[in-house]
């Protein structure tokens, strides 16, 4: 179901863990209409997650750029959608777009730009697509807001949830635990409890233990 805000005001969220980049596209977006208000900033995808999911703050449209530390911007996207089927997504980056376009598509996504078009008026088009649920018309293939949600949410979509037994060992690691103390506690071998991390750090995007750690901390899977 699609939202009907017409021409009306439009509050679009921005997350980028650069700040120089993230005040410039705040800069033009905020000079695409002057109906377009950008409530918030967010260089943390743990602030940006508390923003959409958990809080009052939850914007119109977010845009997001893919490159975060410690996570990948394509689970960012994926975790706001299967919580929220309200809020547009629109994806931007520097780099080439085409490896992109089917992760974000399965994330629920409703567009993805290259950062270069932010302040043009197809990126303004865009966005108020995006604040009404829908795909930006040059971007084939996207979902709307509500039937990405419904998807991800049913289980349909390739959304790399790590397994229990990934989330107990990093759990663990978490508290400060050495690797003989995660074994003991889980009855794994050193081996296993390796293979586990990496396996979840694979699928989060990231290659040390730290980043897999930080990395579920801030989509609260650890809580």
């Amino acid at each position: 179901m699609e939202r009907n805000r017409g021409d009306g005001a439009l509050r679009v969220a921005i997350v980028d863990n650069d700040v120089c980049a993230l005040d410039m596209m705040a800069l033009l977006i905020g000079r695409l209409d002057p109906s377009i208000t950008v409530p918030w900033k967010a260089t943390r995808a743990q602030d940006a997650l508390e923003h959409c999911l958990f809080d009052d703050q939850a914007p119109d449209v977010v845009v997001l750029d893919l490159a975060l530390c410690g996570i990948s911007g394509v689970d960012v996207c994926r975790e706001i959608r299967v919580r929220n089927a309200t809020t547009g997504i629109i994806g931007v980056s520097a780099y080439p777009l085409a490896p992109y376009r089917s992760a974000m598509i399965e994330a629920g996504t409703q567009a993805l730009f290259d950062k270069r078009r932010i302040g043009t008026p197809l990126f303004r088009d865009a966005l108020r697509c995006a604040g009404r649920g829908l795909p930006a018309p040059e971007c084939d293939g996207f979902d709307t807001a509500q039937a990405a949600h419904e998807r991800l949410r049913d289980g349909d979509g390739r959304h790399a949830r790590l397994s229990p037994r990934e989330l107990d060992v990093l759990r663990l690691y978490s508290q400060g635990l050495a690797t003989d103390e995660v074994c003991t506690r889980l009855g794994i071998s050193a081996n296993t409890a390796l293979s586990h991390v990496n396996h979840a750090a694979h699928k989060l995007g990231v290659r040390r233990r730290t980043d897999a750690i930080r990395a579920c901390r801030d989509l609260h899977l650890l809580d």
